[in-house]
């Protein structure tokens, strides 16, 4: 991805940083600096191996039309495809992406490329896909989105009508710099041949690809994404509720409250639009919020007792929850 976008494997300035980061996370734990800096010279020349390993050209010869491709996510898939030897072009009203070819219509293109992925935000997604399908495409369609309810009924229509369509759900973002041993869902809407095509691109990038029934997915992403990004935020806004500012309680924090910190601090520097799309547009979003209304409110009243015992349940019941064999 970096050679397509010009840039160098290496970069010596940012290289510095990264073992200066881990130097001063290394004092402030009480860890050897001298260890933490020969770690982050591991990470960094085993990321310069996965970076410089050819990447299997698999779609060399072959078009992909993103749609939605200034996005975050749709700029990611760019370079995952033209990476992999494509010829890549987008459509997306809301804007361009350096280095790519943008059209201003998007039925000529979508109905010619051999790949048409709809990488829309979340509340445009379903018209967008639409559009697509009005041009009869020939090649296949796929839509990365993180929730299915609003596209599902359209896209299994499409395959019915014998679309080349399936349904992909990449279980990471755009900060990821490859699908290398990654999650990566890929939906079943009905065409085995699209899901088979799928499958195999991200099998061959060394994906962790899972094979699940559309109708499925929204009540797993419910618990997977909205429960977690619900969590987070209930954690800093609690915090923020007690009116102690954050950096003295980082100062005398734990392990526990930093590994919460830390996916907090993450949390709030992304898209709100994005993040508030996963749990409106998700209708299984009330039944797991009812769940932890009923978790909270069983929790409280065990916390507060004077007698352990129900307390010493809730934590028994998870840990057997938590058993995988």
């Amino acid at each position: 991805m970096k050679a397509k976008d010009g840039l160098r494997t290496r970069d010596p300035a940012r290289e510095k940083q990264i073992k200066a980061a881990f130097a001063r996370n290394a004092r402030r734990l009480g860890v050897n600096e001298n260890l933490a800096t020969e770690l982050a010279v591991l990470l960094i020349n085993d990321a310069v191996k996965i970076q410089t390993r050819n990447a299997a050209k698999n779609l060399r010869g072959r078009s992909a039309l993103i749609v939605g491709g200034s996005g975050r996510m749709g700029a990611w898939m760019c370079r995952f495809l033209s990476g992999r030897g494509a010829s890549v072009t987008l459509w997306d009203p809301r804007g361009s992406l350096p280095g790519y070819r943008s059209v201003k219509s998007v039925r000529k293109v979508a109905s010619e490329s051999d790949l048409v992925v709809i990488a829309s935000p979340l509340g445009v997604a379903a018209k967008e896909l639409r559009e697509v399908l009005r041009s009869s495409p020939q090649g296949t369609v796929f839509d990365i989105c993180s929730v299915k309810d609003h596209l599902a009924k359209d896209i299994k229509a499409a395959a019915g009508r014998g679309t080349r369509i399936t349904s992909v759900h990449p279980m990471f973002g755009p900060g990821v710099a490859s699908p290398r041993g990654r999650n990566v869902l890929v939906c079943k809407c009905g065409c085995a041949g699209a899901d088979r095509e799928i499958v195999g691109l991200f099998s061959s990038a060394g994906a962790k690809v899972t094979k699940i029934g559309v109708d499925g997915h929204d009540e797993l992403m419910a618990y997977v994404l909205g429960l977690p990004h619900l969590c987070t935020i209930a954690f800093a806004s609690t915090a923020e509720k007690s009116r102690i500012p954050f950096a003295e309680l980082a100062r005398v924090q734990g392990p526990s409250f930093d590994r919460l910190a830390r996916s907090a601090i993450e949390l709030s520097k992304e898209s709100r639009r994005v993040y508030h799309d996963i749990q409106l547009l998700n209708p299984k979003s009330k039944d797991m919020i009812s769940g932890m209304e009923k978790a909270l409110a069983e929790l409280r009243f065990a916390a507060l007792a004077r007698d352990p015992e129900a307390f010493r349940t809730i934590i028994d019941r998870c840990e057997e929850y938590l058993e995988v064999s």
